[in-house]
């Protein structure tokens, strides 16, 4: 009825009497700012009352008035704009133009995810990263660097029967020479191929790091190296602990290498192969730093890995192709410690001890008389093709390598690097990611211990090399100028030892009754010893040359030959990124020179005895 009173109005009416009361206060003129005190003789500032005259009058004095209220204080001028760079338009609303696919957000069009989601389970929590979406440049960036060496290389030979219309001389790509890459014959005179792409995105703290690498490049690809094609072969992530104290901390995380025993000042030096070892796989590795005393620091490192493909499935055929994946390899294990000492100052000197393992605990290798492969009742037998491994028993494989290495660096007398390590083998033919100085498992037995040990014995290296500036030594105690004539030095030898065990396996004889094949690695002694120089005279051209002299084993002095390979070398300033190399090498063989358990071999036998080569280097 129009003259009744609804229930709710008094409550209403009470509402909007508070929001009144309340509001005239939240409304009314803010409270005056508060102003310091005047300096004696200062103005008054503008806005504030004159102080009344003192009234000396005797009567009795009136209520005071309430003095007026002060106005407020004038408003201060909004800042002045940042101008925008030239060519950017100021952001004045919620947008983020190509903002790639950010879920969620209001702008982006579409009824499918973004291109660039992964095909991938959700992470745990709930948690949805945004993919693609941008970071501030000032947190996160975008790195890159990279590598490149490629040659040309062609190896000159002799034909052993001239017909009509055929040439004496002949030329062969691939080379047919003794020198190969990861064997101990090789000296690294053949300049080799290795082109490498880093790419790395992060803030100071976690940073995602992924390597593209071969040795092999897609289109110059030969019958024999499809396996090269590592493509992707590191993708980790990178963890940099802010410091605590005098602790430095850095974690690794997915799949990487990590290389021990390199006795060069940027690599491994004039030989290829590490010393201590190679490990690469799946897993974590963690390197901390503590500083003891100004001078001195402490090394840590520990790590644990996997290997990422495994076993094979079986059938599978080991070819070029699927890059040798073998079934009878098993899945396998590596463990590694570390622990060194840093001296700073003048000259800087590093000393480390290491110890790392490698080992498989996997039934799927070995033929088993209830399994699909046997059925049950069906004895396993041998494959004699293989004549390292027994596949009717597969023992658990175990290599354990020890070792360390020290350098001095002196910014006047160069860089003095030496390295040792002994490794003891059990049964090791099928182990895989850890690289001694004599390789994995295979190469190993093939080349240091014999295809009849399966994997068993043991292996002592050592090795030195030093490198050195003519112009630094001669300028000393003055600075040398880079920018100008130098002649460098760099010096290197290996000596490496061999002691094999008698063991049971596909062909072999009673144990002690060694095979011939095993004799010869026996107590052998094997060494290469090389010399380097390169003089530059002007900014865009210098000249060397190299020698190198190798001793396959002590059981044949005929095995030794020389390597001598003068070069020259083209670039575009003394201090300079990139080189161009024309290089001639000549091998003088003895009469019993032979590969070491190599592939490449001429059809009759024969090895070529001088090489020329092209070979384009930089890195960035």
């Amino acid at each position: 009825m129009r003259g009744r009173l609804h229930p709710l109005g008094p409550i209403a009416f009470a509402v909007v009497v508070g929001i009144s009361l309340v509001g005239g206060r939240l409304w009314a003129a803010p409270p005056e700012a508060a102003v310091p005190p005047p300096t004696e003789g200062a103005a008054q500032p503008t806005g504030q009352p004159a102080e009344p005259p003192v009234d000396t009058d005797t009567r009795p004095l009136a209520p005071p008035k309430s003095p007026a209220p002060s106005p407020p204080p004038a408003a201060p001028p909004p800042p002045a704009a940042t101008p925008a760079p030239d060519g950017v338009t100021p952001l004045e609303k919620d947008e983020l133009p190509n903002a790639g696919y950010v879920p969620g957000y209001r702008s982006y069009q579409g009824l499918s995810l973004g291109a660039a989601v992964p095909r991938t389970g959700a992470m745990a929590g709930n948690l949805t990263p945004g993919f693609a979406a941008p970071m501030p440049l000032s947190q996160w960036t975008f790195r890159w660097s990279g590598f490149l060496n490629d040659s040309f290389q062609s190896s000159i030979g002799h034909r052993m029967t001239t017909n009509a219309d055929q040439t004496g001389t002949v030329f062969h790509i691939p080379p047919v020479t003794v020198d190969e890459y990861a064997s101990f014959l090789g000296t690294g005179t053949m300049p080799g191929q290795w082109i490498a792409l880093n790419m790395a995105y992060g803030n100071p703290i976690v940073t995602a790091n992924i390597a593209i690498n071969t040795w092999n490049p897609t289109e110059p690809t030969t019958y024999y190296q499809i396996g090269s094609q590592n493509f992707i072969s590191n993708i980790y992530l990178q963890f940099d602990i802010p410091p605590i104290s005098d602790l430095k901390l850095r974690a690794l995380v997915g799949y990487f290498y990590t290389t021990y025993g390199g006795v060069g000042q940027y690599g491994l030096g004039m030989y290829t192969s590490p010393l201590i070892g190679l490990i690469r796989g799946v897993g974590e590795d963690v390197v901390g730093e503590y500083r003891l005393t100004p001078t001195v620091r402490l090394l840590f490192e520990e790590g644990f890995m996997g290997n990422r493909n495994g076993k094979a499935p079986d059938g599978i055929l080991p070819d070029n192709g699927n890059a040798g994946a073998n079934p009878s390899l098993p899945a396998d294990w590596i463990a590694h410690l570390h622990v060194g000492l840093v001296r700073d100052g003048a000259p800087t000197f590093k000393a480390q001890l290491h110890f790392i393992t490698n080992w498989a605990q996997d039934d799927r290798v070995q033929c088993q008389n209830a399994s699909v492969l046997a059925p049950a009742g069906m004895p396993c037998f041998d494959n004699p093709t293989t004549r390292e491994i027994n596949e009717a028993y597969v023992p658990d494989g175990h290599i354990t390598v020890v070792g360390a290495d020290a350098s001095l660096n002196s910014a006047t007398f160069g860089y003095l690097g030496m390295a040792g390590s002994y490794t003891k083998g059990t049964s090791a033919y099928p182990l895989r990611g850890l690289a001694t100085f004599g390789g994995e498992g295979q190469p190993l037995a093939d080349r240091w211990w014999g295809t009849g040990t399966g994997g068993t014995g043991s292996l002592y290296a050592a090795g030195i090399n030093y490198t050195a500036s003519l112009g630094r030594i001669m300028s000393s105690p003055l600075p040398f100028r880079s920018d100008g004539p130098d002649l460098t030095l760099n010096a290197g030898a290996e000596l490496a030892y061999t002691v094999t065990d008698a063991a049971t396996v596909s062909g072999a004889t009673v144990p002690g009754n060694l095979p011939t094949d095993v004799d010869l690695f026996n107590h052998r002694w094997r060494y290469k010893v090389g010399v380097d120089a390169l003089y530059t005279y002007w900014s865009w051209m210098g000249v060397g040359v190299r020698v190198d002299r190798v001793a396959p084993t002590s059981k044949d002095a005929e095995q030794t030959f020389w390597v001598l390979a003068p070069r020259v070398v083209f670039k575009t300033n003394w201090m300079t990124r990139e080189t161009i190399t024309l290089l001639y090498a000549k091998w003088f063989y003895g009469p019993n020179t032979h590969p070491d358990a190599s592939s490449i071999v001429a059809p009759d036998g024969r090895l070529d005895d001088q090489l020329i080569a092209l070979n384009v280097n930089m890195w960035w």
